[in-house]
């Protein structure tokens, strides 16, 4: 495993990112930022691009403070402050403040006392999502943090808003600017649209209200990934599914309406982005009218089977249907050379909830 230059800074990081973003893109122009950031951050023994960049910025009083702030060690913000650090500097990487790393992890009182030490309570100019309440909702949503910056000034925006399910709040915020309602994130997002977001939050209230105001139901994140793609879930887009229902197999399958999915063409990666979804109904009707259960297939930037993504979800019944189809669970993706057993323990998403009934299962299943 390579080792960190002496002189790593975050401003070495990013060019280091954008150098590899352009390799990545001479195999395949879909590649991003982000992956490219995650990419360089597994090269050398991290877990995250912030893992990779908070290890890099806390070698500084500077970075103490960010580091301070995102563990929630108020003792130690109080001490830093004291010697006279600028409570507003701002880190390279995401240009963000110490307030953004409070606000995502949930530490009030640090918030607090930031704040009372000049912090801007609204940020701005930020990768990720936009403005401090963002970082206090948009990732894990902390609403208790959102409340104390809005009684010091700050409010919604659209993400924050999505985050929280406030309907009121979307309403008001289109509104006030329709063009809102298909605005798209930036590169560490992967230009995702407000639809996009509320998919991969599991908000089907937002989906619906969303789709109401004007939202594009095709829209492509810059993976050329639709918004279905996002659910892991049944009928967490169910609104988005009804609008596509008599255009787009994947809403037919996702509604259960067979018939209408007989008569359509069948893309591939359909019974991936099913299985995905832990739909079983649906992954059993493919696999019955002739879907491969080991097709490869680009999901953003590594062609997997539709075991890798039902194991890394958690679907242990939609795992079962594909293993008795015929699916390998020794066939390896091509970024992470993850075989089943990887995607559910650890893979490119967080690690499955069910990851031990999973492997249990696939085990099983090579034993007979």
């Amino acid at each position: 495993m390579p080792q960190l230059p002496d002189n790593a800074s975050l401003e070495w990081l990013r060019k280091e990112a954008k150098k590899l973003l352009r390799t990545l893109k001479k195999a395949s122009q879909q590649s991003t930022l982000a992956q490219a950031q995650y990419q360089l951050a597994k090269q050398y023994g991290f877990t995250s691009w912030r893992a990779l960049k908070a290890h890099v910025d806390n070698l500084t009083l500077h970075g103490q403070l960010f580091t301070a702030a995102r563990n929630g060690d108020l003792a130690t913000v109080n001490d830093i402050l004291a010697r006279g650090v600028d409570v507003n500097s701002r880190e390279h990487g995401d240009n963000t403040m110490p307030i953004h790393w409070a606000a995502a992890e949930g530490h009030l009182e640090v918030v607090r006392r930031l704040v009372d030490a000049g912090a801007d309570v609204i940020g701005g100019g930020e990768d990720h999502f936009p403005n401090v309440i963002g970082w206090a909702v948009c990732f894990d949503p902390h609403p208790e943090i959102a409340d104390f910056l809005i009684t010091r000034g700050a409010t919604h925006h659209l993400w924050s808003a999505i985050a929280l399910n406030l309907g009121d709040d979307v309403r008001r915020i289109i509104a006030r600017d329709p063009s809102l309602v298909n605005q798209r994130l930036g590169d560490s997002e992967s230009h995702r649209t407000p639809l996009h977001y509320a998919i991969l939050r599991r908000r089907p209230e937002m989906v619906a209200l969303l789709l109401e105001l004007g939202a594009d139901p095709t829209a492509r994140d810059d993976g050329g990934m639709p918004p279905a793609v996002y659910a892991n879930k049944p009928a967490v887009d169910r609104a988005l599914m009804e609008k596509l229902r008599e255009t787009d197999v994947i809403a037919a399958l996702a509604l259960g309406d067979f018939e209408a999915a007989a008569r359509m063409p069948i893309p591939p990666g359909t019974l991936h982005i099913m299985s995905k979804r832990g739909d079983t109904a649906a992954v059993r009707w493919l696999l019955e009218h002739g879907g491969d259960p080991n097709e490869m297939w680009g999901h953003w930037d590594a062609k997997v089977t539709p075991l890798h993504l039902a194991a890394a979800q958690g679907h242990a019944d939609v795992v079962r249907l594909l293993l008795d189809a015929g699916s390998d669970p020794t066939i390896r993706d091509t970024k992470h050379d993850g075989d089943a057993y990887g995607w559910a323990q650890h893979g490119a998403f967080p690690q499955s909830p069910n990851w031990e009934e999973i492997i249990e299962i696939i085990h099983a299943h090579t034993q007979t």
